[in-house]
């Protein structure tokens, strides 16, 4: 007897061990220790550890932006993410599951009206800039994505910090230095510094290596002279983006329809009945026209780049014309999602976050006839291209290829004219008749006068967009290298 009571006992408590709740530890810090500027985007880091295996949402609301993941919760081991999101004021990160409560957690970002800079030096001495607040970190405070960087205007890192960073964040690094943005390293060795220095872009105008404290804020004050390219805006973008007409035209034939349906009843019929449903039934055929296939979205991409430099940044702009006002799930292309954010901060959207790949999968919106949602990406990719010009006394530029791999035709900036440039392998010359080029005409070689160094020469390409997978049919992109003045 006294051993079935044992054997129950145990059996209970088996069965109340199973049916426990899953207490769900929940942690989140923001990059730039929770500072931020507005407007801009920034990362939360989020750890989640629990004591029975579960399957949990993870939901992160900042601002009109949110960011679901799911996630597989495994006893005895902590689930790390960064995700990048906009910088609101506050940002709201919970977690549920069916087999626990849900778990919230409020975090506030502090805003900075002035340029930020970022100093992570072991020695934690003080730094500061005129105009600019200054946030002291340490090397877990810098972050993950590259789009994080918006928020800072500045940084400063030295030998101990730069070789705390792991994988992703000294990637995370790279790609902001590529971006031009404004870096100072401070007592590295002379490896470090060649990896570094050839990795910013602008000509490497903004990535500057110290001996001393004292020495990079100096070079930092002096680096704020220099003027650097502007990001290509919204409407420049645009503007490369093939006219889309499809909307309208389907709106067209939608009142063209029906006013001939009307006109034919009116005409043929004196029915009173067949007068009132004829309309009614070609009115529900345009609104059947309108909810057909959802046109497809236009991808456009501009990047741009130094000559013989190892990496090149773009921005591209996704546009999906709105139809019918209806929630749509759209694929974010992977070799973009690092960086993808709505053109317009004030539209509510969701994406879904593979927690694994540690990026965005999906984008939700919602969309209305004649409203064009557009998403937003920025980056920087590994670029080969090199040329070499030499103005003759005769007047005719001699070009070369001075990189390691072939280029495509292409066309020739120089002078304020357009040239042709035809495909040339390493070290191929080709001459070039400065008197030759027409006048700018197309689009893009409109922006690419704009966007070239106003003293010197640039080629430019359009890219290959086959490889982006889950790009759309309707996908453009250029290459702009510039190249000192010939």
């Amino acid at each position: 007897m006294l051993r079935r009571l044992l054997l129950l006992g145990i059996a209970l408590c088996g069965i109340a061990h199973a049916d426990a709740p899953a207490r769900i530890e929940l942690s989140a810090t923001p990059a730039w220790k929770g500072w931020a500027r507005p407007g801009r985007a920034t990362e939360v880091d989020i750890r989640l550890s629990t004591d029975v295996a579960t399957r949990a949402t993870l939901d992160v609301v900042a601002g009109r932006q949110s960011v679901r993941a799911e996630l597989d919760l495994q006893p005895g081991r902590v689930t790390r993410l960064q995700v990048p999101v906009s910088s609101a004021e506050r940002v709201a990160v919970s977690v549920a599951s069916s087999a626990g409560p849900p778990q919230r957690l409020d975090i506030g970002l502090a805003q900075s009206e002035s340029p930020l800079l970022g100093v992570g030096v072991a020695s934690n001495d003080p730094i500061e800039l005129d105009g600019f607040h200054t946030a002291v970190l340490a090397a877990d405070d810098l972050p993950r994505n590259g789009t994080a960087y918006a928020s800072l205007d500045a940084l400063i890192l030295d030998a101990p910090t730069l070789g705390a960073l792991d994988q992703r964040q000294l990637g995370a690094l790279l790609a902001h230095a590529a971006a031009c943005g404004r870096i100072v390293v401070v007592n590295t060795d002379a490896r470090v510094r060649r990896l570094l220095d050839g990795a910013g872009g602008c000509g490497g105008q903004v990535m500057l290596s110290a001996d001393s404290l004292a020495d990079a804020k100096a070079m930092l004050k002096s680096s704020l002279a220099a003027s650097l390219p502007p990001a290509m805006s919204l409407g420049g973008i645009g503007e490369l983006a093939r006219p889309g007409h499809a909307i309208w035209y389907r709106v067209a034939v939608g009142l063209a329809a029906y006013f001939a349906a009307a006109a034919l009843a009116h005409f043929f019929f004196a029915s009173w009945p067949v007068l009132l449903l004829t309309p009614a039934l070609a009115a529900l055929g345009a609104l059947g026209l309108l909810h057909a296939k959802q046109p497809s979205s236009q991808l456009v991409v501009w990047s741009e780049g130094d000559s013989g430099a190892p990496s090149a940044r773009y921005q591209a702009w996704q546009q999906f014309p709105g139809v019918v006002r209806e929630r749509v799930r759209v694929p974010i292309p992977p070799q973009l999602a690092t960086a993808a954010q709505p053109c317009d901060s004030n539209l509510e959207m969701r994406f879904d976050f593979d927690a694994i790949r540690g990026r965005a999968t999906l984008a939700e919106f919602e969309t209305r006839l004649f409203r064009q949602v557009a998403l937003c990406y920025s980056g920087s990719f590994p670029m080969a291209r090199a040329l070499a010009i030499e103005a003759r006394a005769d007047g005719v530029h001699d070009v070369r290829n001075a990189g390691t791999k072939a280029w495509p035709h292409g066309v020739l900036l120089a002078d304020g004219l357009v040239h042709d440039l035809p495909a040339l392998g390493p070290d191929v010359h080709t001459t070039i008749d400065a008197k030759s080029g027409k006048p700018v005409q197309d689009a893009a070689a409109r922006t690419a006068m704009t966007r070239k160094r106003p003293a010197g020469a640039a080629a430019l390409w359009e890219l290959e967009l086959g490889g982006v997978a889950d790009a759309p049919i309707e996908s453009r992109g250029w290459l702009l290298v510039s190249v000192s003045a010939p």
